[in-house]
């Protein structure tokens, strides 16, 4: 019997497509029954993910960027309702992270796909809101706030690009207090980062190896001083080698984090005020369509 796909769409996301021919061309051959809704502001996407679910929906699809996905897994979260991605942000990082096609048609065929596989995937969370992918601090989220909609609309994932090389010239360190499952650390630095999802926006790219959004456990991931030093003219992100040892890297289920002067803080790609924060992790907390393979702790359709 073939599924009943209900679609959530952020039509503010990504460039102008047409979107529904796309999704009916994979859709109506397969005689799929789907709707969609569209969202209009924050929180509209949780809401209608959850009732799609409630409803009978048997996969709620997120059409979107990284902050959409975020919004309809919360609508999921508890639910053994599976999540498809449909990418149509700037970055896609959590497409990247379990291998889902970037392409519109590919990402709905693998949806409905029997081959495909469901992975029970971690769920960050912090009292600011949940988390798919990290919460930045420092640099991480001053590189956010620059990179606004009007510069990704004009250069799409490189605005990321451009705002790093701004926000890394300010120079802002900061001491930080950091309490790992009980352990105190002091460290001063430019970049805090808490993990769930560890790529770049390039599939195998990572800050640290080891970062998994399977394995229960959150990654603290901080630039070490002497390397934030020379790093001042370039994106951290995109300058990372295998090999180079530029970061101090911690895995745990609970942090907490302070720091002197309070930093701002970014939530998958939502700034969303200031330290101190206080992290944990949910895990296999959701449940998401990807290709088979592409990750570890997949399980049969």
């Amino acid at each position: 019997m073939a599924p009943r796909i209900h679609v959530v769409i952020n039509p503010g996301s990504g460039k102008p497509k047409p979107i529904l021919h796309t999704l009916n061309a994979v859709f109506q051959p397969r005689d799929i029954e789907w709707e969609i809704s569209l969202t209009r502001k924050s929180g509209d996407a949780e809401r209608f993910a959850r009732q799609a679910a409630e409803n009978g929906a048997d996969i709620v699809a997120a059409y979107g960027g990284d902050g959409t996905v975020m919004e309809v897994a919360r609508g999921l979260m508890g639910l053994e309702t599976p999540l498809a991605i449909f990418p149509g942000g700037t970055a896609n990082l959590m497409a990247v992270e379990l291998g889902i096609p970037k392409d519109l048609s590919k990402a709905a065929e693998l949806a409905v796909d029997e081959h495909s596989a469901i992975h029970s995937i971690d769920v960050g969370r912090s009292g600011a809101g949940y988390f798919l992918l990290r919460i930045g601090m420092g640099f991480p989220a001053r590189k956010v706030e620059y990179a606004d909609r009007e510069l990704k609309d004009r250069f799409g994932v490189m605005a990321y690009t451009l705002a790093a090389l701004k926000a890394i010239k300010a120079q802002d360190e900061a001491n930080y207090h950091l309490t790992v499952d009980g352990k105190s650390f002091d460290i001063r630095t430019l970049a805090c980062e808490v993990y769930n999802a560890g790529n770049m926006g390039v599939a195998g790219t990572s800050p640290v190896p080891g970062i998994s959004v399977e394995d229960g456990l959150l990654d603290l991931v901080v630039l070490r001083e002497k390397a934030s030093r020379t790093l001042l003219t370039h994106d951290i992100e995109h300058s990372i080698r295998p090999g180079d040892d530029l970061f101090d890297h911690w895995q745990a289920r609970q942090i907490c984090i302070e720091s002197d002067p309070p930093q701002p803080v970014h939530i998958d790609g939502e700034m969303v005020g200031t330290t101190p924060v206080t992290i944990d992790i949910l895990p296999r907390a959701i449940r998401v369509l990807a290709p088979r393979g592409g990750q570890q702790g997949e399980n049969a359709r």
